[in-house]
């Protein structure tokens, strides 16, 4: 009970406190390449060409074209989808290198206005002008920390009679217990004190003076990564399109500086999703287990290449898995063979952890994988904790959730899953962003407007050679005024990379977009869609769209979504009439990327880092390490 009044006063104060709430072709078959072992075969061989960052194109056979959408209008539509914002050619991995933003001192300040007299708000007063080593912060959190202190005449907002009162004192140990969280309690140390078990200076008041001052500005840079993540996700890669909830630093101080209960307000800003939580109960048993030498290590031996056999693999393998490289042996396979799969699964744990790619087993990667039993799966873990941080707080009753790195989209219904199916991503090259948006409506038997990069580079070639070509396919060939004339009629030898002519694809089975297509229309023109090539979900790693979400089984999403009958989706389907339905209430969608998620049971399970996310943000942590002190 005395728990549960605290939590409500705590909530009441913020509440009172912000005013609202605190928080076709064939080709010859070849030996399949290394991106092509880790991300398998499209299923068409047919040389394709794409677009790098530079605007020129080659022959690839592993990158092909993918449609993507159209704001459709209202009610019963043909829809003819006129950019393809698949055959851009993306920003390559897009990964940043983390610069840390540039923070403020709280010394050295020029504050108007005479000194009061209060001895304790006169410490305070000259602490904030004198020059001399301080917690540094965000702009936006030093002005509202002035603000604060000036609102109230810069009395202290931890001391009472010299001495650190109990409020301040929950602070310093939820501060110095950070670590339960994925955070690291040394940038929240205030600078006056050795660790945050060391003796308080109070027979020092310009000391105190400055313990009150960096604890304040600890608070607010707690508030800040709790509510929000540490750092911002567009400064880690160009596929981030997110707002992260952080908490206002005014709001945040307001309630610190007025609160009965400022550490349980500062605990309460951070992410309650069950993922959360099951990630810091795993986080824990981690740190637990790391703590123990390794009972189990893979032993020194011979090096082993692809096709060798040795006794370990099998450990290795087992290995491998538990830090999210999955490489389960064929069925008639030998157990102890280093076969094909497990050596892609080797070169992406080599280059995780910086070592030379080769797929081999040696005594480095032995060690690596040793050391990695614990560490690996732990930096995992604050890597998707901060991920979890950029979400919304309410992610709505009922959503949509697409995780890239799991190849996995479900619908969750009041915090569980209702329906999931596996899906089809973006290439590395051409990566799905990750943003929240609102799915809106269906698009039955969708039309395709074939982009003008791939009608310049794939089918004009074509063309040249057989003007038929796309009557064949039975394609609609529109000149600039609107009007459909025949292929064959057209002088494609003409045109070089502006064609003057729209080709569009008409709804059927061979259409790109398949039978439905689901639109949030968002900035990025990315939308989830059926798709004709079935075969690629058979695929454990399925990275071949150029941004767009395929959905493998696109007629039970839209029974689930529209609230129809698995026979009215079917009947609709086979009218083969392309046609716009709104939902009638907007879903919210989430594309994310997490490479440790829990299942069902809640325990963690970790994938591939399929787009190299997870590098970049452990650089981060690094360097806000040296930059924040």
């Amino acid at each position: 009970m005395k728990t549960l009044v605290k939590a409500s006063i705590v909530a009441l104060s913020a509440g009172i406190l912000l005013g609202g709430s605190a928080l076709a072709d064939s080709a010859p078959k070849k030996k399949p390449g290394f991106f092509e072992q880790l991300f398998g075969s499209s299923g068409d061989t047919t040389p394709r060409r794409h677009r790098n960052l530079f605007g020129s194109f080659k022959d690839d056979p592993f990158f092909g074209s993918d449609p993507a959408p159209q704001k459709p209008g209202r009610g019963k539509v043909q829809i003819v989808d006129s950019a393809d914002p698949e055959a851009d050619p993306g920003f390559g991995m897009g990964n940043l290198t983390y610069v840390p933003p540039k923070l403020a001192t709280l010394s050295g300040i020029a504050l108007s206005g005479a000194a009061p007299t209060d001895p304790a708000a006169a410490a305070i007063y000259a602490q904030l002008g004198a020059d001399g080593p301080s917690l540094r912060v965000l702009p936006a959190a030093r002005d509202a920390l002035l603000a604060q202190y000036a609102a109230q005449s810069y009395r202290p907002i931890w001391l009472a009679d010299g001495k650190l009162t109990a409020r301040g004192k929950d602070v310093l140990k939820l501060l110095a217990a950070s670590a339960a969280d994925g955070l690291e309690p040394q940038t929240y140390l205030p600078t006056g004190l050795s660790g945050f078990d060391a003796a308080l200076p109070e027979n020092d008041a310009a000391a105190m003076a400055r313990l009150d001052i960096d604890l304040s500005a600890a608070a607010l840079r707690y508030a800040h990564d709790a509510s929000g993540g540490q750092f911002d996700p567009a400064l880690l890669s160009r596929y981030h399109d997110l707002q992260p909830p952080w908490v206002a630093p005014a709001k945040a101080i307001k309630v610190v500086a007025n609160s009965p209960f400022a550490a349980d307000y500062l605990a309460s800003l951070n992410p309650t999703h069950p993922a959360y939580l099951a990630m810091k109960k795993a986080l824990a048993e981690l740190r637990a287990e790391q703590s123990k030498p390794n009972a189990n290590p893979i032993a020194d031996g011979d090096l082993v290449k692809k096709g060798g056999s040795d006794p370990r693999i099998e450990a290795v393998r087992s290995r491998l898995a538990e830090l999210g490289f999955e490489a389960t042996p064929a069925d008639d396979a030998e157990p102890d063979v280093l076969d094909a799969e497990l050596s892609v699964q080797l070169r992406l744990f080599q280059k995780q952890v910086g070592l030379k790619v080769t797929g081999v087993l040696g005594p480095q990667t032995v060690a690596a994988l040793n050391n990695a039993a614990t560490g690996g799966s732990v930096d995992k873990l604050l890597d998707n904790m901060e991920r979890i941080r950029w979400l919304p707080r309410d992610l709505g009753a009922r959503y949509v959730f697409v995780n890239q790195a799991a190849f996995e989209a479900q619908v969750i219904r009041d915090g569980k899953p209702e329906w999931e199916t596996r899906v089809i991503v973006g290439k590395p090259t051409t990566q799905t962003p990750v943003f929240n948006d609102e799915m809106e409506m269906v698009v039955f038997n969708p039309s395709w407007g074939v982009p003008p990069s791939i009608i310049a580079n794939e089918y004009l070639p074509k063309l040249r050679r057989d003007p038929a070509y796309l009557d064949r396919l039975g394609f609609k060939v529109v000149t600039p005024n609107g009007k459909v004339v025949s292929s064959s009629s057209v002088s494609w030898d003409s045109y070089g990379a502006k064609v003057p002519y729209g080709i569009q694809q008409p709804p059927g089975e061979k259409n790109a977009l398949g039978e439905l297509k689901f639109l949030f229309p968002n900035t990025h023109d990315i939308y989830m869609h059926d798709t004709p090539m079935r075969e690629l979900f058979a695929q454990d790693v399925r990275a071949f769209s150029h941004g767009c979400v395929r959905v493998q089984n696109p007629r039970e999403f839209a029974s689930v979504v529209l609230g129809w009958s698995p026979d009215e989706v079917a009947a609709k389907v086979e009218t083969g009439v392309s046609e716009t339905v709104r939902l009638k209430q907007k879903i919210p969608v989430h594309l994310t990327y997490f490479t440790a998620w829990p299942d069902a049971a809640g325990n963690i399970v970790y994938f591939n880092d399929i787009y190299g996310r997870d590098k970049p943000i452990e650089n981060a942590r690094s360097a806000t390490m040296v930059a924040q002190r």
